[in-house]
């Protein structure tokens, strides 16, 4: 189903221009962002962000996911409660699960407005019975973000197949930084670690990538993730925002006056939480064991 609306979000636009290549170059954007947005407004209403995400590898196939933030209680310039729900079609040993994650947040904004903090909650479930809790903090400002994830399993062993699975306990951490002078580009440092049940040693390693919000409604996302059991891969997300952001995009303001862009982060509140949305499992199979569940 998600493929089929996807294929059908990016072909429209290309077919549109199909013979004319200066306004396919001029237009791609533009019609590939009108097409998500309006996917997203037909599919959920309501205040907070929405998101539709393609993330795709080296080594595997493309994953998708659709992610709603909506209010419980918002005090515009103050705080906020909201629940944040996503739904993830994702690969485990090469085959297609649906998994869901649900988690609740708190958001405060700091006097000024240019920062908040926050705590979140969440259970993620996957359709073979895989279950996990998390708990994160993290710290926003509009050029700076700091955030930690603890991951921790709800759910024992289960027979998938010839296989036996097992959640893995974990923890991320991320440093995100404003590239200066380009208000709409974010440097994003993550290390992880995913802590072995059966196997001989823990699974850890790093992602670089650089975050681009190329319009208000669409955000690119290109890195290196480093491994130390799957060894190196590079990624791509491409993610459509609904509705669109306020802050600068690259279309709008490609490079700044100052080094960093100062922003009321009021309107913030209500944005996604960021996290490993994707449970890592072991899977054993005879007495062999593979550390992560791609």
């Amino acid at each position: 189903m998600f493929r089929i609306i996807f294929i059908i979000i990016f072909f429209i636009p290309f077919s549109a221009f199909a013979g004319d290549e200066d306004k396919l170059k001029k237009g791609v954007v533009e019609k590939i962002t009108a097409g998500g947005s309006n996917f997203i407004r037909n599919t959920i209403s309501g205040d907070g962000d929405t998101e539709v995400q393609i993330t795709a590898g080296e080594d595997y196939k493309p994953e998708f996911s659709i992610m709603s933030v909506r209010s419980i209680s918002h005090h515009p310039g103050v705080d906020a409660i909201f629940l944040q729900l996503q739904l993830n079609d994702t690969k485990i040993r090469g085959d297609n699960r649906l998994s869901i994650n649900t988690g609740i947040g708190y958001r405060k904004l700091s006097d000024s407005k240019s920062s908040f903090v926050g705590g979140n909650v969440f259970i993620d479930y996957d359709e073979e019975g895989n279950t996990r809790g998390s708990i994160g903090i993290e710290l926003r400002a509009s050029s700076f973000e700091a955030l930690a994830n603890y991951y921790q399993a709800i759910s024992g062993g289960q027979k998938v197949g010839n296989f036996t699975e097992r959640v893995l306990d974990g923890v991320d951490i991320s440093l995100i930084g404003q590239i200066p002078y380009l208000p709409w580009a974010n440097i994003i440092a993550n290390t992880y670690e995913w802590k072995a049940n059966k196997n001989s040693k823990n699974s850890k390693g790093d992602k670089i990538s650089i975050e681009m919000q190329l319009t208000p409604n669409l955000v690119m996302d290109v890195g290196y993730d480093d491994n130390n059991i799957d060894g190196s891969n590079n990624f791509a997300k491409i993610i459509f925002i609904y509705p669109p952001r306020k802050k600068p995009s690259a279309n709008s303001e490609f490079i700044s006056a100052t080094p960093f862009v100062n922003i009321d982060m009021s309107g913030e509140l209500l944005t996604k939480v960021r996290r490993t949305n994707k449970i890592i499992v072991e899977s054993e199979n005879t007495g062999f064991v593979m550390a992560r569940g791609n």
